[in-house]
């Protein structure tokens, strides 16, 4: 499972969320190399430490992007705040897992989280950028 690369194909065309999306693609990065470049005794520390900093940027991030659909009128916002809230709640039963000794941050958790990241930018953001270049 390789990094995820930024391309301008993930660019939904505001400065900031673009920003804000490379910033939460720098964190999963980061946490893949932690991920592969530790030993056994420190993933368990570091699957917590990684899952619970990706659920503080959901929040902060999915708290903008929210809100600029509400500015732009986007009609499809109820649906994609739900996709929001479903994403945090699957964060945080891996979180909980975590800190229950279920789980340990593996290359399948990175697939999850990657997999998750990488279809919503690249199709659920990409439906609020089409609606506002049809304005």
């Amino acid at each position: 499972m390789p990094q995820i690369v930024w391309t301008e194909k993930f660019s939904v065309g505001y400065p900031e969320i673009d920003r804000q999306h490379k910033e939460w693609i720098k964190i999963f990065n980061t946490a893949y190399d932690k991920m592969m470049s530790n030993d056994m005794n420190t993933i368990s520390e570091l699957g917590i430490n990684a899952i619970q900093e990706m659920l503080d940027y959901a929040e902060k991030h999915f708290a903008f992007e929210e809100a600029y659909m509400k500015e732009i009128g986007y009609p499809q916002l109820a649906e994609h705040t739900q996709i929001h809230i479903s994403f945090k709640v699957k964060l945080k039963k891996i979180h909980d897992d975590f800190q229950n000794g279920i789980r340990q941050l593996n290359s399948e958790i990175m697939k999850i989280v990657e997999n998750w990241l990488v279809y919503h930018i690249l199709s659920e953001d990409q439906k609020y950028k089409k609606f506002t270049l049809s304005d």
